[in-house]
């Protein structure tokens, strides 16, 4: 029959055959007799044939009349019923049908189609219903979408609200908020319990007795107000108030209440009549169905057993069972179908009598389910089961999403079991995904279906009831990365147990809704029931690819409602189990050109095909139109052809593009099917995760943290109650209390972190994110094989690729350990960190923001000691590759991050550079880092990246060179930047009473002067392993890097030490955002570069670094004896700086800090001396004043200092004086030197 226009014809049929049969009713056969016996009571039956005869008896052809006479039967008794009731209509003032006026709106809302759902977008919006009472007892219900701050009740027309004041707060409304646990008129107290999204409010008023109460999923949380107004104008109106981004949706009664109270009614009256007529027709069809199962199990082992010419039954005067039983089911929906067209009659009636007849503990087979959705495309007219199948739909989404949370989690699987036998029905299956399931995920159209994969958490008392007891984990104050275990006493091990059970037994039960939940999304990716050439997989992959466009946040237009990061995360995991299904089925049918799931990648002629849309997202090479216009050609190539003269495309072998090209590119062979759907879902899997997925895991993490707080708060207070003495009774009381708050907080927080653990934070989604990264490890690692092509690459591939590491490593561990994934040491780890370095310096990525994140993640990278080991453990090469590409000059990428890595290789060997916190200051909370937690390790420095980057310093005179001028260049830049904040803070600090400083600035301060310590402790890596580039003056740069050192050093200690200066001022003021800017990391690098220079080398090498030092006119000794502490502070109160009082600082140092004041002292004086009898001041250079004039310029005859003028040619060729171009430099004898310095200046 056509799905198209379909009419009542077949039982127009039924009826002219029927009047065929009253002439024949003697010779109805036994069968018909029987199932109309069975189907319509013998009580009726015999009723019927004494009261009109035999020849009245019950057959097909008065089947029909029979059925009208019990429905006007029990129409009539229900009738009779209602008379005796009172109408509830008496209280009641509206229409009919109640829904939310929208002339009422106060603010912004987005009103659903059907006027019950609404959506807020602005700070306060209110919108009241249609429909008052002031007589009698009432309720209505609101299912929560989200779980902010909203006011729900009721409220008079006379109310005047605005986006500052809502339900509750006028004085004739009254409101509930489980946000804040409030109730609110004008004023407000304590009340309710908190709410949850998915949980149900039902708002109850009394208007005899003056009374409103409010109940939470059923139950009631007591009454909330007692003396209402009551009277004349005094009629009211539900009504809600909604803060930004709150949503839910109202039922006044169009579909049955899920928690009704007795006594009280809904504003919307149900339809009573059609519900006893369904309930009885339902009745009829439930005794139906069995026989007709039966009959199909009977009619198909014949089927199976029977030859070809036997197939169709042989003609007789009797019909078929399964004909006969299909004209008593058409009399029944001859009736039904006209009532299904009410969302009250589908929810109360068909979908509790397909929940009846479905079997919960059975997925693999609904033969019941089946059969009654083969009755209804059989019979139905069109408009009616298109209303039918869309209620239903919407309803079964409803009642999973607001169903309560039980421990055994019996509602929402029975639901889901439902759903998902109605999806294996073909034609159900394929209309719901063209019809309602459209859009896949929009904002109230039709349903949401991937909440159909999320799974609602119980609240805190049905979490008690699933984890009756808990157990934390001691935690250390020292935040180690490796918290050594503590012993646990009998009583702590018997309660990790039983919560370790407790939360294993919940995992259990959630894997078996999932395991629902991933056979829906089997159904739905089908892939071999093509109709107008698209499968149910086309369809749901159309669905897939609007979702991620409505959600991706790159949307040109405004999104008014997107998906919910937890129902996203929820989605993202199911649909990976689906696709690693699907890819092993195709890989067994392909196994030649398919891959397992295990190796899953996508591959490169994936991302060149214009037929990837990736909606706003960038490729790595930049626009697709550009890449297209520049690498046409190339991408041709790849595939093996060309383009001819006539535009005609022409196949080529390898060997024929080898020879034809003028550049020497070779491409792989193309690797598995392009076009595959699987590969489309991979993609789609891949910008999930992207776009929500990991947003999610990310936000779990403070949950674990918040835990972690209250346990440490937890153990002091417990140490702080043992030393508490007994005779102060106020005090331990006081710690007392504190320590059951504490425990109480951790209690309910280790019971919501069970529920993550076993949901969220399991060992199958770890797996599964593994699963990803892999995945697109192999993709990106595949994809850099085809050079240039490289950058059709969409840039959330690389982004993926670092979020799921970052995942796995921070934020499932250390509740789900990151060592406990399959092979995480030698692929993940090690694939992980080639990706790295393979790009983080990669040109072929043209995003700079993206360059700083993978600059960034191996910055990260090298903070461990395992992470780094990995590093170590790859190719010289590749090693070497890292260093050169850290130390190449700092053009289109964060040098920040690039110089802070080389801090990391480097920490744990500078002079007092052994600290994880600065010593001023406590754990990372307070502490202003570039990467907060990772940055605050133990310190691991690399020997073996330290001794590599000096070889390639040594080996490679123009790298070094470029490396140390830049590294100074930034060094003078960042602490000059920072000096004048500081003396800019320093004069509005002398100007104004009240301290106003501008957060803005106040960060730039911090950053500055981070960024020149750690500078400062590169130069002392380069320093310690390479001293040879400041003192082999056999090297055309040393002389010049020497004395440029010298003098930034010889800036930032005095800067720093001046007594009275803007640097004493800043560090004395208690700035917030400022507490990292101290004496001590400045000064210990400072003084660690001195002493690797002059301390540590000896002879010439040691005389030259002095001489350089001592000549700098801006260094003074004393500063020398401030960090000794020598020097008395401005202050008479205040404490004067020392080495002597860090800890972290070995006596070593301080002796090699004296030994060093001693010595400059000593040749200080010699120096002095000298100067005076052998240097004339004619002969000192004027550009300096330091050193005497060395070199002549030619053709202009200018002279300076060598350092001067070395200093000039890395900058420009020019003279100071007379601005001519200098070809050559002559010493004062008429030889040339610094020819190397001259030619590098022409080359730039």
């Amino acid at each position: 029959m056509s799905e198209g226009k379909k009419s009542r014809g077949f039982s127009q049929v039924v009826s002219r055959r029927d009047e065929h049969e009253r002439d024949l009713y003697h010779i109805q056969d036994p069968y018909t007799t029987s199932l109309l016996q069975h189907v319509f009571s013998e009580r009726e039956m015999a009723a019927e044939a004494s009261a009109s005869g035999a020849e009245k008896a019950l057959g097909l052809h008065n089947l029909q009349s029979h059925i009208e006479k019990s429905l006007e039967e029990v129409s009539t008794q229900h009738q009779a019923c209602s008379d005796n009731q009172t109408s509830t209509d008496m209280g009641r003032i509206g229409p009919s049908e109640v829904v939310f006026d929208i002339l009422s709106n106060v603010g912004t809302l987005i009103v659903e189609p059907d006027r019950l759902g609404l959506s807020s977008h602005s700070n306060f919006s209110t919108m009241r219903a249609n429909s008052c009472v002031f007589k009698g007892k009432w309720i209505y219900e609101l299912m929560l979408g989200s779980k902010g701050v909203m006011q729900l009740g009721w409220c008079t027309l006379h109310c005047k609200f605005s986006q500052e004041e809502g339900v509750g707060d006028t004085p004739d409304s009254y409101a509930y908020d489980g946000s804040r646990l409030r109730k609110w008129n004008v004023k407000t107290q304590k009340y309710g319990e908190p709410w949850l999204t998915g949980d149900v409010i039902s708002c109850a008023i009394d208007c005899d007795n003056g009374t409103i109460t409010f109940y939470r999923n059923g139950n009631n949380m007591g009454e909330a107000f007692s003396s209402v107004k009551l009277g004349p104008n005094c009629a009211y109106f539900p009504a809600v108030s909604l803060s930004v981004t709150e949503n839910l949706r109202a039922n006044f009664g169009s579909t049955p209440l899920r928690y009704p109270v007795e006594g009280y009614h809904p504003l919307q009256d149900p339809p009573k009549l059609d519900l006893v007529k369904a309930q009885l027709l339902f009745n009829y069809l439930e005794k139906l169905l069995p026989v007709m199962i039966e009959d199909d199990k009977v009619d198909g082992a014949e089927f199976i057993a029977g030859k070809a010419e036997d197939l169709l039954p042989p003609l007789t005067e009797h019909r078929t069972r399964r004909c006969t039983a299909m004209l008593v089911a058409a009399h029944i929906f001859e009736n039904l179908g006209p009532l299904l067209k009410s969302a009250y009659v589908v929810e109360a009636c068909l979908l509790k009598f397909l929940l009846k007849i479905c079997d919960c503990d059975q997925q693999l087979d609904e033969p019941y389910i089946a059969k009654i959705l083969d009755i209804l495309w059989a019979l139905l007219q069109d408009y009616e089961l298109k209303l039918c199948l869309e209620y239903l739909a919407i309803i079964l989404l409803s009642s999973y999403r607001f169903s309560p949370v039980t421990p055994d989690f019996r509602h929402p699987k029975q639901y889901l079991t439902l759903t998902l036998a109605i999806l294996k029905h073909p034609q159900t299956r394929r209309h719901l995904l063209v019809y309602v399931l459209y859009p896949f995920m929009c904002t109230f159209d039709k349903i949401k279906f991937p909440i159909f994969m999320h799974i609602k958490p119980p609240d805190d008392a049905g979490l008690a009831e699933i984890i009756p007891s808990v157990w934390w984990e001691p935690v250390s104050k020292d935040d180690e990365e490796v918290v050594p275990e503590i012993p646990l006493t009998t009583e702590e091990k018997l309660r990790q147990k039983t919560y370790a059970a407790a939360c294993d037994k919940l995992r259990k039960k959630i894997e078996e809704i999932e395991e629902i939940q991933v056979e829906m999304l089997k159904v739905l990716l089908i892939h071999n029931d093509p109709k107008d050439e698209k499968t149910s997989r086309d369809i749901f992959m159309e669905k897939l690819h609007s979702f991620l466009h409505e959600n991706s946040g790159v949307m040109r237009v405004y999104q008014v409602n997107t998906c919910p990061l937890p129902v996203s995360l929820c989605f993202f995991h199911r649909l990976i189990k689906a696709v690693q299904y699907y890819w092993n089925v195709f890989q067994n049918e392909d196994p030649t050109r398919f891959v397992k799931s295990t190796d899953a990648f996508l591959p490169m002629q994936q991302f060149w095909t214009d037929s990837r849309e990736y909606f706003d997202f960038q490729r790595c090479g930049g626009l697709m139109s550009h890449l297209n216009r520049t690498l046409g050609a190339e991408v041709n190539k790849a595939q093996g052809i060309s383009l001819s003269d006539d535009g005609k495309v022409v196949k080529m072998d390898k060997k024929g593009a080898k020879d034809h090209s003028s550049e020497k590119t070779e491409y792989p062979d193309r690797e598995m099917p392009s076009g595959n759907t699987l590969m489309r879902l991979l993609d789609s899997l891949v910008l999930l995760y992207h776009i929500a997925a990991h947003k999610q895991l990310g936000k779990m993490c403070a949950l674990r943290d918040n835990l972690k707080e209250f346990v440490l708060a937890y153990q002091d207070t417990e140490e702080k109650l043992k030393r508490c003495p007994a005779d102060m009774v106020e005090v331990h009381d006081y710690l007392g209390n504190a320590k059951q708050v504490f425990l109480d907080k951790i209690t309910e927080q280790a019971r919501q972190m069970g529920w993550v653990i076993a949901v969220i934070y399991s060992k199958t989604k770890q797996t599964d994110i593994a699963w990803l990264l892999r995945v697109v490890l192999k993709t990106i690692q595949k994809a850099s094989k085809y050079g240039r092509l490289f950058q059709y690459l969409p840039e959330f591939y690389i982004e993926s690729c670092i979020n799921c590491y970052i995942a796995l490593r921070y934020y499932m561990h250390p509740t789900m350990r990151f060592e406990a994934i399959d092979g995480y040491d030698d692929i993940l780890l090690k694939r992980y960190a080639e990706f790295l370095i393979s790009h983080f310096a990669d040109s072929r990525i043209v995003s700079n923001d993206l360059r700083d994140n993978l600059v960034q993640a191996l910055a990260c990278f090298t903070c461990y000691p395992q992470t780094l080991k990995v590093l170590e453990s790859l190719s010289l090469d590749s090693q070497s590759s890292v260093l050169r590409s850290l130390i190449a000059p700092y053009e289109n990428r964060s040098w920040a991050h690039t110089n802070w890595i080389l801090v990391r290789l480097w920490k744990g060997c500078g002079f007092a550079f052994r600290y994880r916190y600065l010593p001023n200051l406590v754990p990372s909370k307070v502490q202003p880092t570039e990467f907060s937690f990772v940055s605050l390790q133990k310190p691991c420095p690399s020997l073996k990246f330290q001794s590599l980057l000096a070889k390639i310093l040594l080996d490679d005179e123009p790298a070094s060179t470029r490396f140390l001028d830049t590294l100074m260049n930034q060094l003078n830049w960042s602490f000059s930047e920072f000096v004048g904040i500081m003396q800019e803070i320093q004069q509005l600090v002398s100007k104004t009473e009240h301290l106003f400083l501008e957060g803005r600035q106040l960060k730039i301060c911090a950053a500055c002067f981070e960024i020149s310590v750690c500078l400062m402790r590169v130069l002392e890596m380069v320093a310690t392993i390479a001293p040879q580039l400041f003192t082999d003056w056999t090297r055309p740069s040393a002389e010049l890097f020497l004395k440029r050192i010298m003098q930034l050093l010889s800036q930032v200690l005095s800067r720093i030490t001046t007594k009275g200066g803007a640097f004493e001022s800043l560090v004395s003021l208690p700035i917030p955002g400022l507490d990292s800017v101290t004496y001590f990391p400045v000064l210990t690098v400072a003084l660690g570069i001195l002493n690797q220079l002059i301390n540590k080398p000896v002879g010439s090498n040691k005389e030259k670094a002095t001489k350089a030092l001592l000549t700098d006119t801006g260094f003074q000794l004393s500063t020398l004896e401030f960090v000794l502490g020598r020097i008395p502070p401005t202050k008479p109160k205040e404490k004067s700086f020392s080495l002597s009082n860090f800890e972290e600082v070995s006596a070593e140092e301080v002796e090699d800090v004296e030994n060093m004041l001693v010595y400059l002292q000593k040749k200080q004086t010699d120096l002095d001396q000298q100067q005076q009898s052998d240097v004339s001041e004619d002969d000192l250079c004027t550009i300096c004043y330091a050193s005497q004039q060395a070199a002549v310029f030619v053709p202009c005859g200018h002279q300076s200092c060598k350092t001067c003028i070395t200093q000039q040619l890395m900058g420009k060729k020019e003279c100071f004086f007379c601005k001519s171009v200098i070809t050559s430099i002559k010493d004062l004898k008429g030889k040339q030197i610094l020819r190397e310095q001259c030619q590098i200046s022409t080359k730039q």
